[in-house]
């Protein structure tokens, strides 16, 4: 931590920031760094032990830790406790302060001695074991930090791949997953919420319009591509078997997206395993407990087996309302826990999650069926503001849909 590296500050190496000078965003009054000592070690094939090619110091960066986080954070880039950044090549003024192999070996034009054993390096080699290290510790008794060991071994660019790899979901899912279909209906909450995961993948897909008014849902033709009579469907050509494949529930559409496209677009789930576990369970509070229940299906079901003494909308209003506020209290309670680290999304991140594609659109279900939302759920709506100024959620709304009347809504 700061505190734990606060008896180590000291001088860049540079004194101060005079080539360049800071922009006034970057410009710290009290510019300093920490005494972090580092050294490099390269241990190659059939080495006993590794061998120390480099020592340098944290205070040799130009620009310190609080301008690199200020830079970094400027444009609104999300940072949390616990980020990473890499600082980049940190380099002496001495042959022995180089940081990276290629000043080391000066662009390979001399060797770099692995110890006494013989073996030397212009460049890092297949199997190679590299091992950086840092502390900070002083003469004098003001106590050590140890940042352990960082090790990775160099292996080989162009490991062998049989015919069968090299089209593969994780690594291509761009090459394998084409020609992508979503049926679906402007005004569907379950479809909208696909919509915004394709949206965060930058997947393109054709539009094919069910509209659910008209019964097409029900018809044989729609049974084929949704065997529950219903939207959502996400259609795909599947270039690794040549097959047409069709997938219903939204659930399970957007994790085969996240699945099938890990390195395409962004993610809406979380990294962290808590995090992720949260927001699933919001979702899931929408897709399993709330939105069933005001499916035209039941409420005209409701309207017939009661024969007028039920309604079905008013049943629909009343399961939306109790939906939201047990939403409202997850939501408040996390991001109340989370305190001035919380984001504007609803489990408190600053990007937006597969909580807010659920919670959105039930909060435009729940303004379709009139129910109080700013008692309901005010946390949500500040949320809701949050996402709809999000570029996934404003191409993605039911007013933008190519179905969608051309009289708008505004439910949204």
């Amino acid at each position: 931590s700061i505190d734990a590296l606060e008896p180590f500050t000291c001088q860049t190496s540079a004194v101060a920031q005079t080539d360049p000078v800071p922009l006034p965003y970057l410009q710290d009054p009290n510019y300093s760094s920490y005494n972090i000592k580092l050294e490099v070690a390269i241990q190659g094939e059939g080495m006993d032990a590794p061998a120390k090619v480099c020592t340098s110091n944290f205070a040799n960066l130009y620009w310190n830790a609080r301008q690199q986080l200020a830079h970094h954070a400027v444009t609104g880039c999300v940072m949390k406790a616990g980020d990473l950044l890499a600082s980049g090549t940190i380099s002496g003024g001495d042959e022995t302060a180089f940081g990276s192999m290629l000043e080391l070996s000066w662009k390979g034009s001399r060797e770099v001695k692995l110890g006494g054993n013989g073996q030397v390096r212009k460049f890092l080699k297949d199997g190679d074991n590299v091992v950086i290290s840092g502390r900070s510790e002083e003469q004098g008794g003001t106590g050590r930090v140890g940042f352990g060991t960082c090790e990775g071994k160099i292996l080989p660019a162009t490991p062998s791949l049989t015919p069968a790899k090299t089209i593969t979901a994780k690594t291509s899912g761009l090459e394998r997953y084409k020609n992508v279909k979503l049926y679906g209906y402007w005004r569907s909450s379950s479809t909208w919420r696909v919509r915004i995961a394709l949206a965060a993948k930058g997947i393109e897909y054709e539009t094919c319009s069910v509209n659910l008014l008209d019964g097409m849902q029900a018809s044989e033709e729609h049974s084929q591509i949704n065997p529950m009579r219903q939207v959502p469907a996400l259609e795909y050509q599947d270039a690794s078997s040549g097959s047409s494949v069709r997938l219903s529930q939204s659930i399970a559409i957007i994790e085969f997206l996240e699945e099938a496209f890990p390195n395409v677009g962004v993610t809406l789930l979380p990294s962290d395993p808590g995090d992720r576990a949260i927001a699933r369970e919001m979702a899931e509070v929408v897709n399993s407990g709330t939105q069933p229940l005001q499916n035209l299906s039941v409420m005209q079901r409701i309207d017939e087996e009661s024969k007028g003494s039920m309604s079905g909308n008013i049943f629909a209003k009343d399961s939306i309302a109790n939906g939201l506020s047990v939403l409202e209290k997850l939501v408040s309670t996390r991001q109340s826990n989370l305190g001035v680290a919380c984001g504007p999304y609803a489990i408190g991140t600053f990007a937006p999650t597969i909580a807010d594609a659920y919670i959105v659109p039930q909060l435009y279900n729940g303004r379709r069926f009139d129910v109080d939302l700013p008692s309901v759920c005010p946390t949500l709506l500040k949320v809701q503001a949050a996402a709809l100024a999000h570029p996934w959620f404003q191409v993605s709304h039911p007013d933008e849909q190519p179905d969608a009347p051309q009289e708008k809504t505004g439910g949204g």
